[in-house]
């Protein structure tokens, strides 16, 4: 009898994972227990192939392997049980990996690594040169696999999630942009998150390209003779730029494509002036380090809203970095409480909604003044994801 497939969580990545599963007549069984219907679930219902259930039942001797979502927690009831019987758990990056023919290239960091991939991406296709974004970006890698074509390099942008159980070398390089304290509220300690994200050094093919800061060489990489190494700027523009040129695009011809490049959206994106106040939506500030990144780009003063989930960082970083360029600081979120006892000595209000807080925070604003919507939380308290939190600010400030 044929074993199943058991996919944990019916996400993004959980769903293609599904219907990649489906293509190659595996038989699957899914777990979520926070399943919305709608009409991708509705078309995999159809197939006979997939039962879909809401609760944690399952028949282990009947199971060949569980592909597991970045979202679920690496201490989920399922994956214990799983390792108890022995069954092989990989994530749907791992299962992507190990069908792919193409050039690969890995982008991993707490900050910037979004940008860098479509960057890299938009400077190939502008020189003739076939690049898919995958990963992390909101396009995972079994989605692409029935449509790959050979001679499409793939950048594929990958979490600390997607990166703790990998082992497959399927990258012919790797970029890691930073590494700093995130997700403390999934990992016990910084150590852990850095492992994860370190797990990137085991998917180079022997003798392939890391590119990587002076500063996470000399802070977390152990000179391994198998990888060869090439250090580069801190800025994503630079890490571009080395790349691209090492792919044999002329610097001339990267520089010009550069130019033709639009910004990743709620990341440090303009939205509009009123009486000489701007507005920037930053809503992809998911931690303490974007914030202070966001803070340093605007040149005037700044009234910040943040907050949201806590991930378990410090907020103690920002006051250096805060004074003399944030003026008020407004609070709305689960975590507002930790921040405004952490953040004593600054101008700091807590508010019971972004609307309220962005009505708030265009009242303080003088001329020449910047309001900054950089939560350096995540969002899941009050809005659906990044991306919504981004538009609401939008909308609102649209409205003013």
């Amino acid at each position: 009898m044929q074993k199943k497939q058991l996919i944990l969580g019916l996400g993004l990545s959980g769903r293609a994972a599904a219907f990649f599963l489906l293509s190659q007549n595996k038989k699957v069984i899914a777990i979520d227990n926070n399943l919305k219907e709608d009409d991708e679930i509705k078309k995999l219902k159809k197939n006979k192939n997939i039962e879909i259930f809401k609760k944690n039942l399952v028949d282990f001797s009947k199971i060949e392997k569980v592909i597991v979502s970045p979202g679920i927690d690496p201490k989920h009831e399922i994956l214990k049980k799983a390792q108890k019987n022995n069954i092989e758990i990989i994530s749907e990056v791992e299962l992507g990996a190990l069908f792919l023919k193409n050039r690969c290239i890995g982008i991993t960091g707490t900050n910037g690594k979004t940008t860098l991939t479509k960057l890299i991406v938009h400077i190939l296709n502008e020189n003739n040169i076939q690049a898919k974004a995958l990963g992390n970006i909101k396009t995972p890698i079994t989605s692409y696999i029935n449509q790959a074509d050979i001679d499409d390099i793939l950048i594929i942008e990958l979490s600390s999630f997607q990166l703790e159980k990998m082992y497959t070398k399927f990258l012919d390089a790797a970029i890691i942009t930073n590494i700093t304290p995130d997700h403390l509220d999934r990992y016990l300690s910084f150590e852990d998150y850095v492992e994860a994200k370190l797990n990137i050094l085991r998917c180079l093919k022997n003798e392939n390209f890391l590119y990587a800061t002076q500063k996470v060489l000399k802070t977390f990489i152990v000179k391994n003779s198998n990888i060869n190494i090439k250090e580069v700027k801190e800025d994503v523009v630079d890490i571009a730029i080395d790349v691209c040129m090492d792919l044999s695009i002329e610097k001339e011809n990267i520089l010009k494509a550069i130019k033709t490049f639009k910004k990743v959206e709620h990341r440090l994106e303009f939205v509009r002036e009123i009486k000489n106040i701007s507005f920037y939506n930053d809503s992809k500030a998911t931690n303490v380090h974007s914030v202070i990144y966001a803070v340093m780009k605007i040149q005037t003063p700044i009234i910040l809203i943040a907050g949201g989930v806590d991930k378990g960082s410090s907020y103690n970083e920002w006051k250096k970095v805060f004074e003399n360029r944030v003026e008020y600081i407004l609070l709305i979120g689960e975590s507002s409480k930790k921040i405004e006892k952490e953040l004593k000595g600054f101008k700091v209000q807590i508010c019971s909604s972004l609307k309220i807080a962005l009505e708030k925070a265009f009242s303080l604003a003088k001329k020449n003044y910047s309001i900054l919507f950089s939560p350096g939380c995540s969002s899941f308290d009050m809005f659906k994801n990044f991306e919504h939190r981004g538009e609401e600010f939008k909308k609102i400030v649209n409205r003013l």
